[in-house]
C-alpha cells in the first residue's frame, strides 16, 4: 500500500481563542496539519525549536513577546515561512514584519478563504527567498574562490619563476595530487606565504 504523503506541519501563535479555533479549522479543511497552538511570543520560539515545523502563522501583538521579535528569533536560528496576523494594516508595522521574517500576512478579523491562499504564498515566497540565498552563497563562495586561487597563483609564480599558466598547473595538479578542492590548496598556499613573509 503507498505512502500517504506527509502533511504540512503549522504552529499557531495567537492568544485568541476564537481566531486559533478559525485558523485550526481553516488549516485543516485546507490539507495542513496544526501540530500546537501557543498564546504568546516566547511558547512559539520555543515551539518552532523543539517541533521544527514547516510554517508557522503568528499574532503581532502577543503578550510576553511579540510576534515581530518572535519571528526574528525564529529566523536567525532556522527560518521557515512566517505568516503574520494582524489587526491594523499599518504599512510601517508589516514592513517591520517582513524585514524580521514574515513572508505574508493576514488582516484581523481573519476570513478563513484568506487562510489556504496567504500560506501558499508564504510557501511559496519563502522557497524563493531560500534559493536566492543558496545562489548568494555560491557566489560569493565562487569569488572567494577566485581571489584566492589568483593570490596563490600569484605567490607560486613568484617564488618558483613561474608564468600564471605554469603556477595555475601547478596549483591544478597539487589539488588532484591531495584530492582536495582548489580552494583549499590555494587558501594552504596562501597561509605558508604569509607565514614565511612574517618571520
Amino acid at each position: 500500500m503507498p505512502e500517504e504523503p506527509k502533511k504540512i506541519r503549522a504552529i499557531l501563535a495567537e492568544d485568541e481563542g476564537m481566531t486559533i479555533l478559525l485558523l485550526r479549522r481553516a488549516l485543516t479543511l485546507a490539507g495542513y496539519e496544526v501540530v500546537k497552538a501557543v498564546p504568546d511570543g516566547e511558547q512559539a520560539v520555543l515551539a518552532a525549536r523543539e517541533l521544527a515545523p514547516d510554517f508557522l502563522v503568528m499574532d503581532i501583538n502577543m503578550p510576553r513577546m511579540s510576534g515581530i521579535e518572535a519571528a526574528r528569533q525564529i529566523t536567525l536560528e532556522r527560518p521557515l515561512p512566517i505568516i503574520m496576523l494582524t489587526a491594523y494594516s499599518d504599512q510601517a508595522l508589516v514592513e517591520e514584519a517582513i524585514a524580521a521574517g514574515a513572508c505574508a500576512y493576514l488582516v484581523k478579523p481573519v476570513v478563513a478563504e484568506q487562510v489556504a491562499p496567504a500560506v501558499r504564498t508564504a510557501l511559496a515566497r519563502f522557497d524563493v527567498l531560500q534559493e536566492t540565498r543558496r545562489e548568494n552563497t555560491d557566489l560569493r563562495d565562487a569569488l572567494e574562490t577566485r581571489k584566492l586561487v589568483e593570490r596563490a597563483k600569484g605567490i607560486l609564480a613568484s617564488r618558483l619563476q613561474l608564468n600564471e599558466a605554469d603556477a595555475f598547473r601547478r596549483l591544478q595538479k597539487s589539488a588532484r595530487d591531495k584530492s582536495l578542492p582548489l580552494k583549499q590548496v590555494a587558501l594552504e598556499i596562501v597561509r605558508a606565504d604569509e607565514l614565511l613573509t612574517s618571520l
